[in-house]
């Protein structure tokens, strides 16, 4: 002190308050307990600043509350909302300051909220240490003793951020990792040895429930030059045998099995859903598996926000408002591209114009491009492109027909998606309530945001269904996939996009036409099992929509004709969603449809 006259010490406390000084409230948190149906909204309280005569809270623009100046935190009690959902649910937080005061920004939060029947959730913030996990159910396994030290934990070894949410953003406090950078670096497991480390839920009791289905937020990153695995299998005899229902394995993977294919390629990142019905509905022992296999000094696996419930969150609606667009016949002219690129090729395609697609320039054969393909989406898609020549900035958006929703309560949108980050990129879902001429500051889904994730390893593919209340009553609706970038960045890539609403439709009915075998791609053999099924006593196939080749509402031996036509004599592809990509069924008939594993 001796040291520090009056007036520096002054200084230096004065610019130390006018750092910390906030005027206002920050830091708005939505945390979801599903198990208690109830929100709990927290936000920082205005160190400095203009008065505050209070907080009016907001939810999907209707006022729940209005609370004091001290306020910090309200729980939104949810039980009165309309059972067997996933309600999105946007927060507005509204400080209201005297006249004289200067105004402060509303802040904003996201969550869901389930009102199905919860059997399990865990947000993974209630435990110290893996020993407290250990103690609540959760098994954690390390099968043919792994080299690695990548054993599923909560204290995340390397600090990582937190995996991505539905929206894309962070979840908060704890979450649970097997991390092969940290586990891997001096002694890697061995491809074929069979080594993984595997997670197992605790037991979970589904009786009466005659749909069950797990929700999780994940991030995968397998490495685009690696060999791991990520599964996600179920049991319902208590962990004695499992059943595989998500697979995704690492782009050079070409030895196995699994073997790597266009079915099963690619890391992920985002809310992870997985239908358990067929399995687990009405069983009493159900546990749910992560594994990660073979990880040989790769990247990691983080999952948060485990939920077990009866509500198909990929349903969508009815009634389609835009069918299914698979940019075959390239971009079509009913939808825009807004772009500072405009004529070039660094602005939303569909010519692929620096060969990204493993199908069209590959033949399908792995590995390509150094693991950092366009695997997953067919023959034809969009794709921004930032990494083709000469590299300008961007801030381009392709954007949908304009759909009216003014007579909708819920509409959802529909998409494939796959992407390749680097570094500086920022792609993202918006949605515009004037026709495209102005979007919602608040994205829909951002792509990199702030949840873990690692640029420029192997793609993250995921198929979406994003319910959007903004949309629910509007009559100029429209959605876009926005990239935003300084130039020479990585590129992504969208597929089979559309739009529906209402009721949820048949759950589940996500499929390619022409699969009737269901076994993830479309030959002859799914023109035998058809005919044998007709007319010999061969097996059903689960998702007669797959047989329905000609899409006219019956299954009958035109069907098995039409594929053979499309395969051997230059006949027409079958309608959407079509035999290379995954999708709803735009037509309203009665046929029935379990999702196929190789469309989950």
């Amino acid at each position: 002190m001796r040291h520090l006259n009056l007036p520096c010490l002054l200084a230096v406390l004065l610019v130390s308050q006018e750092i910390s000084a906030q005027p206002c409230p920050a830091a708005l948190t939505a945390a979801a307990s599903h198990s208690l149906g109830s929100v709990e909204l927290t936000w920082t309280a205005p160190i400095a600043g203009t008065p505050i005569d209070e907080y009016q809270l907001l939810r999907n623009g209707e006022t729940i509350a209005i609370l004091d100046s001290t306020a910090t935190g309200y729980i939104d009690d949810g039980t009165s909302l309309e059972a067997g959902r996933h309600h999105i649910l946007d927060y507005h937080l509204i400080t209201v300051v005297p006249s004289t005061g200067t105004p402060c920004t509303s802040i904003r939060v996201r969550t869901f909220l389930s009102t199905g029947d919860v059997r399990l959730f865990d947000d993974f913030n209630s435990y110290a240490d893996d020993a407290q996990l250990i103690l609540e159910g959760w098994a954690i396994r390390d099968e043919n003793l792994p080299l690695e030290n990548s054993t599923w934990t909560v204290s995340n070894p390397l600090g990582r951020v937190n995996p991505p949410r539905f929206d894309g953003t962070p979840t908060a406090g704890g979450f649970i990792i097997s991390d092969s950078d940290f586990g891997g670096a001096t002694t890697p497991n061995p491809l074929g040895s069979g080594m993984s480390h595997d997670l197992w839920s605790p037991t979970i009791d589904c009786t009466g429930m005659s749909q069950v289905h797990m929700h999780a937020a994940v991030s995968a990153v397998l490495n685009n030059n690696g060999q791991a695995v990520f599964d996600v299998d179920v049991s319902v005899d208590g962990g004695s045998s499992w059943t595989n229902l998500f697979r995704r394995v690492a782009p050079f993977r070409t030895v196995g099995p699994p073997v790597v294919t266009v079915d099963n390629a690619d890391g992920f990142f985002g809310a992870l859903h997985v239908d358990l019905t067929e399995q687990a509905a009405g069983q009493p022992q159900v546990r749910v598996r992560f594994r990660h296999f073979e990880p040989n000094w790769d990247w990691w696996i983080a999952v948060d926000d485990f939920l077990l419930d009866d509500v198909d969150a990929e349903a969508g609606g009815s009634e389609v408002l835009l069918a299914n667009e698979d940019f075959s016949g390239g971009i079509p002219p009913e939808w825009t591209v807004q772009a500072t690129n405009a004529g070039t090729f660094n602005t939303w395609n569909s010519d692929d114009p620096c060969q990204r697609s493993i199908v069209n320039f590959n033949g399908g054969v792995f590995p390509y491009l150094a693991g950092q393909g366009v695997h997953r989406l067919g023959d034809a898609f969009a794709i921004i492109d930032s990494d083709c020549n000469p590299d300008p900035t961007e801030n381009e958006r392709l954007v949908t027909p304009v759909v009216d929703c003014s007579a909708q309560t819920r509409v959802f949108l529909h998409f494939s998606s796959e992407f390749l980050s680097y570094f500086s990129d920022i792609p993202s879902v918006l949605i515009s309530l004037d026709g495209g001429d102005t979007w919602e500051p608040e994205p829909i889904f951002v792509l990199t945001g702030d949840a873990l994730f690692d640029p420029a390893e192997d793609p993250l593919y995921g198929r979406f269904v994003f319910e959007e209340p903004r949309a629910a009553g509007e009559a100029q609706v429209a959605f876009a996939f926005s990239f935003v970038s300084p130039g020479n960045q990585w590129w992504w890539a969208i597929d089979d996009v559309s739009i529906t609403a209402g009721d949820a439709g048949v759950a589940g009915e996500i499929f390619r036409r022409g699969d009737c075998n269901i076994d993830g791609s479309f030959n002859i053999a799914d023109c035998v099992f058809l005919l044998a099924m007709l007319f010999s006593g061969g097996e059903a196939s689960s998702c007669t929509s797959a047989c329905d080749a000609n899409d006219d509402g019956s299954i009958n031996i035109a069907d098995a004709v039409y594929g053979l036509a499309n395969l051997f004599s230059g006949g027409p592809v079958p309608p959407d969603p079509g035999p290379f990509e995954c999708g709803p069924d735009p037509t309203d008939d009665t046929i029935e449809c379990t999702t196929p594993p190789s469309c989950i």
